[in-house]
């Protein structure tokens, strides 16, 4: 199958970093990027409000975290689902779709007067995220060619990606402390019509030239197999040793292997089993899957430490991540410059590195006490993991997949990141109590250690399982 654009030509076909087309390029972008930025940036701007909206909404200590986890669930449980929908009713018309409805459940969270409303908007909020993230990606991969303008775009990309989630620390410090917290959900409004209203008109609608039925088995089993499993991670109110956890575990492994003999039998699957016989493409998602919990544990201890070992504020410790949000602008920039040079698997590998090395310096200086001696100096070295990381990733995992997958992929990468965080940040969180907690320093030297093993397993499968064809590097240059 072939993607083709709404004039006809294959995406492959055009050259849109030059031309009278470049600033139409540029707006399709900075458009995708808009949305991106707008996902990332939500799922942690509320986190600093948290308090003042269980003050004013009465939630219970024990569903405060649903307002957080509502998101997260049906987010990380229908990205694959919103991917196969953007490849196969257009993916303009998806981007727009999950946009609104993102935008329109922002606004019923800033005026909610009820516990209920909040976290049934927050889950609608999940939905347009959903249907938003996969199709940014899909978007990028049938926009630009392989090679530099596609390598641009992902650098680009990643930037905002990993970028996001820390604006929305510091954003949500700024408005919480200032309007208040019903703003960290009213600031999509304007940025959402922006979206919408650039996709409408610089983004030429693209879809697989087949318009099979969507796998109704595959889809449903994938999807509710995902849910399950994503909830069983949030849920972390109980125990491992919890019936209702375990249960959903083996459910959802019931489930996954009833998808895995279903799709085998569908002429047009949900999810192209085909995909996960690129090597690249499999090494990727599993690398996407342990940089997931590598970040998540980073961003999740390391603010943790900052309130409560430094005794920062909520909007000190958005402050306190400047500094990587810096590095890893600068950085992602000097990889998009400099990987013809390097090559992608040593680009990923030496970024997978910094990521690991931030990490264990955490570990070891954790009993230290001090943001200097602590935490600034593994705060630029993990911004430069990060920026070096997600480039070579993302175009190792879309290098050599047809267009027509774009969105399955799409989705895949995606959920690998946020499925590998949720699984990697339950474990570590199981590890540390079982050493004590986080009362003291010992907790945390423990965790960061354990994520810098994390990333030494992610370097291993680089070296091990990637391997990049001559001609593909030659198209970086």
């Amino acid at each position: 199958m072939t993607v083709r654009t709404a004039d006809g030509r294959s995406a492959a076909e055009k050259s849109p970093d030059t031309g009278p087309r470049a600033l139409v390029v540029r707006l399709i972008l900075v458009t995708l990027l808009m949305a991106e930025l707008l996902i990332q940036v939500d799922q942690t701007i509320v986190n600093v409000a948290l308090p003042f909206i269980q003050r004013d909404l009465g939630f219970t200590e024990s569903g405060l975290p649903w307002v957080v986890n509502a998101y997260g669930l049906l987010y990380g449980g229908l990205l694959p689902l919103g991917g196969r929908i953007g490849d196969l009713f257009g993916r303009r018309r998806v981007l727009i779709t999950g946009v609104t409805v993102f935008t329109l459940a922002s606004v019923v969270c800033g005026f909610s007067t009820d516990p209920t409303v909040m976290v049934i908007a927050r889950a609608a909020q999940g939905l347009g995220g959903a249907l938003t993230a996969p199709v940014v990606l899909s978007l990028i991969i049938t926009s630009f060619e392989e090679g530099p303008a596609r390598q641009r775009a992902f650098a680009l990309w990643g930037s905002t990606q990993a970028a996001g989630a820390l604006f929305g620390l510091i954003i949500g410090g700024l408005l919480t402390s200032g309007p208040g917290w019903e703003f960290s959900f009213f600031v999509a409004v304007p940025i959402g019509a922006a979206i919408v209203a650039l996709a409408a008109t610089t983004i030429k609608e693209s879809r697989s030239d087949e318009r099979p039925s969507i796998d109704v088995a595959g889809a449903a089993t994938f999807t509710a197999a995902l849910l399950m499993t994503v909830f069983a991670f949030l849920d972390t109110q109980r125990s491992w040793a919890s019936p209702l956890r375990g249960g959903l575990l083996v459910l959802a492994a019931v489930l996954f292997a009833v998808f895995l003999a279903v799709e085998r039998r569908q002429a047009h699957p949900f999810l192209p089993l085909q995909v996960f016989r690129l090597r690249n493409t499999s090494g990727a998602l599993a690398i996407m899957m342990i940089f997931g919990a590598t970040q998540m544990s980073y961003f999740f201890f390391v603010t943790l430490y900052l309130q409560e070992i430094l005794g920062f504020s909520a909007l000190q410790t958005g402050l306190a991540y400047l500094p990587l949000i810096a590095t890893l602008l600068v950085f992602a920039q000097i990889c998009m410059k400099t990987v013809a040079r390097v090559g992608l698997t040593r680009m990923l590998i030496a970024g997978l590195a910094c990521l690991g090395a931030g990490m264990g310096w955490l570990g070891l200086a954790a009993s230290s006490g001090s943001f200097v001696g602590t935490v600034l100096g593994p705060t630029i070295i993990s911004g430069i993991g990060l920026g070096l990381t997600m480039m070579p990733a993302g175009t190792l995992a879309t290098t050599g997949v047809d267009p027509a997958d774009a969105g399955a992929v799409s989705g895949l990468f995606n959920t690998a990141i946020l499925v590998g965080g949720s699984l990697g940040l339950a474990v570590l969180t199981t590890v540390t109590q079982a050493v004590g907690g986080l009362d003291g320093t010992h907790g945390y030297t423990v965790a960061f250690l354990s994520s810098a093993g994390l990333a030494v397993a992610a370097i291993l499968i680089a070296a091990l399982v990637i391997k990049v064809p001559a001609r593909t590097e030659a198209d970086a240059a």
